[in-house]
């Protein structure tokens, strides 16, 4: 009897690996890359008593500053996370693909087990971007293949300093690891859109409030952070305008061949490209010259809006619930989806 069963399950499993196949080598490849990492982090203690250079010792202690500054002040959940670091040697290691129907915001979503549901896939490999990037192209998607200089695990490993992230000013070094330990303490499954305005939101405020405590709130680095963030909160309208409004015209001419629609697409989008000149910036040469490597495209539009579609709600619900205290604001969320 125990031979039939041990058969039965031997089968399932077989079944399940061999439907499974492409997401279990795709599993294994991006482990491989992470474990790679994870291995070759050096401990920020040991670099701080080695020979490295000050300048590096002294982002690494403004590292240690910001993350208790995240515990201790805006509450985040506590972890060992950036208590190690990986050297890039200056080069990227993970990028992600985006995907999206070419005249409908319909993008490619892909599944996972347990955190669910993305509409964008990370590869430590550069190579198989390219290829997946070829294959949807081929198919008649949109596509965005974009640099990631940080993510988080999840709380399932020590999540490393990228020594790429050393490179940035305070504000936006501050930003990217709060951004990053709210994922560690707050998540929802299947809902990446959320999760991924909210550690926006949160990184953007979070870093602000560290440079003024920190330096003082008319400081030169916090003043030049406000300015970036209130760019960064222009185009971020202008982009969502954008979207809108390119999602009004698929609509609108959805009767058209497809010949036809690209054309008023490309007429549009380059339209946006033009107006970005007629956006009050603080400093216009931040967006200049933004389009110029990077051409719009639905996938474009998709991943901007995973990450910058809701701030607007997010502010609204911070000033007018809490009074501007982000404190509070997080200590809601995590009593909704803390981990």
């Amino acid at each position: 009897m125990w031979k039939k069963v041990g058969l039965v399950v031997s089968a399932i499993i077989l079944l399940l690996i061999i439907f499974n196949f492409n997401l279990i080598m795709y599993g294994l490849g991006q482990a491989k890359g992470q474990f790679h990492i994870l291995w070759n982090a050096q401990p920020v203690g040991e670099v701080l008593q080695s020979g490295a250079p000050d300048s590096l010792k002294y982002k690494l202690r403004l590292v240690e500053e910001i993350r208790q500054f995240a515990f201790d002040s805006l509450d985040l959940t506590p972890s060992d996370n950036y208590t190690t670091i990986f050297d890039q040697q200056g080069k990227e290691v993970l990028w992600v693909v985006t995907a999206c129907a070419p005249y409908t915001f319909e993008p490619v979503v892909w599944n996972f087990p347990v955190v669910g549901s993305f509409t964008f896939k990370g590869f430590f490999d550069f190579e198989k971007v390219r290829s997946l990037a070829l294959e949807l192209k081929e198919e008649g998607y949109d596509v965005s293949v974009r640099a990631v200089s940080g993510w988080s695990t999840l709380g399932w490993f020590k999540d490393p300093i990228m020594s790429n992230m050393l490179f940035e000013e305070e504000g936006e070094l501050a930003n990217t690891i709060i951004h990053e330990l709210t994922h560690g303490t707050l998540f929802v499954p299947d809902s990446m859109t959320f999760n991924e305005n909210l550690a926006s939101f949160i990184g953007h405020q979070g870093s602000l409030k560290f440079l003024n405590a920190r330096y003082g709130a008319n400081s030169d680095l916090a003043v030049r952070y406000l300015e970036k963030r209130e760019d960064s909160d222009q185009f971020t309208n202008h982009l969502i305008s954008a979207a809108q409004d390119l999602d009004t015209l698929y609509q609108t001419l959805a009767y058209l061949p497809n010949s036809d629609l690209e054309i008023f697409k490309s007429a549009f989008i380059q339209q946006v490209i033009d107006d970005l000149d007629t956006v009050s910036f603080h400093d216009p040469s931040r967006y200049s010259a933004l389009f110029d490597t990077v051409q719009p495209n639905n996938a474009f539009f998709i991943a901007f809006l995973s990450y910058r579609s809701r701030q607007g709600i997010f502010r609204n619900m911070l000033e007018e619930r809490f009074g501007g205290d982000i404190k509070a604001f997080i200590q809601h969320w995590k009593l909704e989806y803390g981990k």
